[in-house]
């Protein structure tokens, strides 16, 4: 299996990074009595937020049948919130308690977070409720005062070398220093993303076939800026289309890269409707990958003058 795979924690003895994180949650399920039934993880794509919420699902001894998963970014209606509500008092179809999960919960409607408030205030005793979300300043006051709130950040440098370091002694491999240093430069801190990095890389022998390996996995630098500089000036939905079927990369980390650039442009040039450029890019790209990338250029194109300074 690959790695990420592989070495994917399962408890929170696994998991690695976050430590005041992992000790609130270790004294949090001890409890007796009293256990929150509402949790909500907040942080950049890839720093684990899932990855906890599977964790907590493990140490609660919740079954597959009862873990229920919902994609807000597919599913953010009020109709799901309301079967949610009918259905929560049913009892669990195998063990003791049954979970809710609901990732990118920043994209549920206004009409299903009001329909949430009750609903996560006071669960029955056997329904945990787990929300994860890459951009909680979406979110209401009132929502993120229900739940117990951690804010996930991405690993550091030293600890993204200890953990490439823990994984090549458990697999007797080694890698050249400067192709570690390259995957912990380009995961942004993300553990997952390291890890398929590394594995991309882990069997080969020459140094500079490995680190252009990566960094043909990775987002070109060059190619992001041409596509800055075309939304900004020409937004010929034509030439940026040809730019986008030959960039490279993940497409969450090209957002990143687009918000940065408009954001160093409107620091320096002003202009609103750059700002209306970066609002196309605002929304996460976790689970519709490269076509969210598509659609906010179309949009930029689409919907937005060219800016009256340029």
């Amino acid at each position: 299996m690959p790695l990420h795979t592989t070495y994917r924690p399962k408890t929170l003895k696994e998991f690695f990074g976050n430590d005041a994180i992992v000790k609130s949650l270790k004294s949090v399920l001890d409890r007796k009595k009293d256990k929150p039934h509402s949790f909500l993880f907040t942080g950049p794509s890839g720093c684990g937020k899932t990855t906890l919420a599977r964790i907590l699902k493990h140490e609660l001894k919740c079954d597959d049948m009862d873990f229920y998963s919902y994609n807000a970014a597919n599913t953010r209606g009020i109709d799901t919130i309301r079967e949610i509500n009918e259905k929560k008092s049913f009892r669990p179809m195998s063990g003791k308690i049954k979970i809710y999960m609901l990732e990118e919960c920043h994209q549920i409607t206004g009409a299903g977070i009001e329909a949430m408030l009750d609903m996560i205030e006071e669960p029955p005793s056997h329904v945990f409720f787990i929300l994860c979300t890459t951009e909680p300043e979406k979110l209401k006051v009132t929502l993120k005062r229900r739940c117990h709130h951690y804010e996930v950040q991405p690993l550091f440098r030293n600890e993204m070398n200890q953990l490439i370091d823990r994984i090549l002694d458990i697999e007797k491999a080694k890698i050249e220093k400067l192709v570690k240093d390259k995957i912990v430069s380009l995961a942004n801190g993300s553990a997952g993303m390291a890890l398929k990095m590394l594995d991309s890389v882990i069997d080969m022998d020459d140094e500079e076939q490995a680190i252009d390996a990566l960094e043909s996995t990775t987002v070109s630098e060059a190619e992001v800026i041409e596509l800055c500089r075309e939304l900004v000036k020409g937004r010929s939905w034509k030439k940026i289309k040809e730019i986008l079927k030959g960039i490279k990369g993940e497409p969450e980390s090209i957002r990143y890269a687009v918000l940065g650039y408009m954001n160093s442009v409107m620091l320096n040039n002003g202009g609103g409707d750059v700002a209306e450029v970066q609002s196309c890019f605002m929304d996460s790209y976790i689970y519709c990958g490269k076509a969210g990338l598509v659609q906010s250029c179309y949009l930029a194109c689409r919907h937005i003058s060219v800016p009256s300074w340029v």
